[in-house]
């Protein structure tokens, strides 16, 4: 590997200086953030998905991508939210779990709506709830089985307001440091 080094082209240098680098992750405890904007694009009123996956402390994974459809509610928008959130966090424990880091507790995933938290505990559906029931049951299923678990989150402490409002320049940094981020300039 050495030889080639030495005979590739310079521009092939940062890939195998890459290759002689890993992520060293120091906890293997997952959480995640989830969250939705209800109805916040103005031109067509479809919500927005947004959630951040933790290793430790390390964001390992995140998403802000518009719904497909227009959401009746903020509850049903964030509840598409979670089983989004829900499938990304069943992904990567497969990822970690092949990769040798298998995770024994179940993933706590943070939301700030209880009325969405409160349909994913209770295995009654109502009429109001048919047209969400896939993803009813689908995140239902993960909780039920104990690879998530859901919890109530003050939307003051809601991550994933990061990424798609507008904060006081105190709140920015305050959101970007819980997300374990530092500056480019940082030694």
């Amino acid at each position: 590997m050495e030889d080639l080094f030495h005979s590739a082209p310079s521009h092939y240098t940062p890939i195998y200086s890459a290759l002689l680098h890993s992520i060293i992750f120091h906890q293997s405890k997952q959480s995640a953030y989830s969250d939705a904007d209800w109805a916040g694009d103005p031109t067509d009123r479809k919500s927005t998905t947004r959630f951040c996956i933790f290793l430790g402390d390390s964001l390992i994974s995140w998403k802000s991508k518009k719904q497909d459809i227009v959401s009746r509610s903020s509850t049903e928008a964030e509840y598409r939210a979670m089983a989004s959130t829900t499938t990304e966090i069943v992904w990567l424990r497969w990822l970690l779990s092949d990769m040798g880091v298998p995770l024994s507790e179940p993933t706590p995933m943070y939301c700030d709506n209880k009325s969405a938290i409160q349909i994913a505990h209770n295995s009654v559906f109502h009429e109001r709830t048919k047209h969400i029931e896939i993803d009813c049951h689908f995140t239902r299923h993960h909780l039920q089985h104990g690879t998530i678990t859901l919890s109530f989150i003050s939307s003051s402490l809601q991550i994933t307001n990061l990424f798609t409002k507008t904060h006081s320049i105190k709140r920015f940094c305050f959101l970007i440091d819980k997300l374990s981020m530092l500056s480019a300039n940082a030694s």
